[in-house]
């Protein structure tokens, strides 16, 4: 049934994207990609009709129904003919507007995912966001991590040679794939020889000391511009941001409006955001996913940070990492002494990382374990004791749900559905 639907689907959206003038701009990698498809989009609509994916919708149904403008029926047989009807009824209609650019996140779970989406896609543009130099998330299903680049790298395969490809000149394993590209190449990141550079990265505190943003100048076509982003903790964020910018150049959005938008823009759920918390404490909430190279930037910037109080990080299993998960669980456990004062494990996975934290000299009484995400939110709410001058790094794989424990946190829970990820009532009820 799965098959069918998919197959249906597809062909209402070929069928719509045949009918009318529209531009497919490819976003793809390891880290970022939520974040760099949602900056770009915002960059771009300041002067020209945009759709993206919503949330992350970047799988073989996910892209079929954000080109349709349809949501997710779930396991609702019905909900899904609705769906089909109401695709073919947008796909033989004028409905879209006449010049429509889409930004399609476009990921890969298994070999030969992105190749068969941009095979009907055809994007002109595609953006590399980054895989960081530890083993990618997704990578379960793959033979080798070089087989999980190569599938990323068909999206610069399928850019034709009046295209462009943007590519983070920062990351050595994006920046190689270069070569597979016939479409002209833009580079952006923070090295001298970028073209769409960023210098002077730092962290923004409110008058109250309390992290509220990031702040950096980019340079960029003759110009440099100031950028402040709200609320967005990490260099992640202005990756995405100097992708978005690099792209709105391309297509002659006006930089200063560009820029603007991404000032007033707000960060994903989930994706390294500050939070008030009980207490008067700081969250950071970075609860959407995990894998090695995004808790290394996580990590990085909590020990960026300057605070008076502890920095307590809760730390759950990576999944998709097959044979590696072992030895990347440990990793980020080495990477944890004089970064954090306190730890805090979630899951069976998550083990190792403790038990490679004190390895390395972290104390054992300063490192707890948790089987699940309401336990150790039922932990730091009634035993631990959070002070306001706390500052608390919440990360783990998706399957953890460790919203749930940032959810506890929350100076507002009345705002848990505005402010976390996966707060649809479906995720609910999982």
């Amino acid at each position: 049934m799965k098959k069918i639907i998919v197959k249906i689907l597809e062909w209402e959206a070929r069928l719509m994207l045949s009918r009318h003038k529209t531009h497919i701009i490819g976003v793809t990698g390891s880290v970022g990609k939520t974040s760099t498809k949602d900056a770009i989009a915002a960059a771009l609509s300041t002067s020209l009709a945009v759709r993206k994916n919503e949330k992350s919708y970047n799988s073989e149904f996910g892209v079929p129904l954000t080109i349709l403008n349809l949501k997710s029926a779930w396991s609702s047989p019905f909900g899904w003919l609705i769906n089909i009807i109401i695709g073919l009824w947008r796909a033989c209609t004028d409905y879209l507007p006449t010049s429509s650019y889409f930004v399609l996140e476009v990921g890969a779970d298994h070999p030969g995912d992105i190749g068969r989406l941009v095979k009907w896609l055809k994007p002109v543009m595609g953006v590399v966001t980054g895989f960081g130099s530890e083993v990618p998330v997704h990578v379960e299903f793959f033979p080798s991590i070089e087989s999980l680049v190569a599938e990323k790298g068909k999206l610069l395969e399928s850019l034709p040679e009046d295209g462009v490809a943007f590519i983070n000149r920062d990351d050595a394993r994006s920046w190689d794939m270069r070569s597979l590209t016939r479409a002209r190449v833009v580079s952006f990141g923070t090295s001298a020889d970028s073209m769409t550079k960023a210098d002077g990265v730092r962290i923004s505190y409110d008058e109250g000391g309390k992290p509220k943003g990031t702040s950096f100048r980019v340079d960029i076509a003759g110009k440099s511009i100031p950028v402040r982003l709200c609320g967005a903790l990490g260099k992640g964020h202005m990756y995405a941001a100097l992708a978005a910018l690099a792209v709105a150049n391309e297509l002659e959005v006006n930089l200063l409006n560009a820029v603007a938008a991404l000032e007033a823009h707000r960060t994903p759920p989930g994706r390294l955001r500050v939070l008030a918390g009980i207490n008067g404490s700081t969250l950071i909430d970075d609860t959407y996913n995990s894998s090695p190279a995004a808790v290394k930037i996580a990590l990085d910037t909590l020990h960026e940070l300057e605070v008076t109080g502890r920095k307590i990080a809760v730390l759950g299993d990576m999944m998709e990492l097959g044979q590696y998960s072992e030895q990347e669980h440990r990793k980020v456990g080495s990477w944890l002494p004089g970064v954090v004062d306190v730890l805090m494990c979630v899951g069976e996975r998550s083990k190792w990382i403790g038990d490679e934290a004190q390895k390395d000299g972290f104390k054992k009484e300063s490192i707890y374990y948790f089987a699940d995400s309401v336990a150790t939110g039922q932990f730091l709410v009634s035993d631990f004791g959070i002070r306001a001058s706390d500052l608390i790094l919440l990360k783990a794989s998706q399957s953890i749900r460790l919203e749930r424990a940032t959810e506890m946190l929350l100076a507002e829970p009345s705002r848990s559905s505005e402010l976390l990820v996966r707060q649809d009532k479906e995720w609910k009820k999982k």
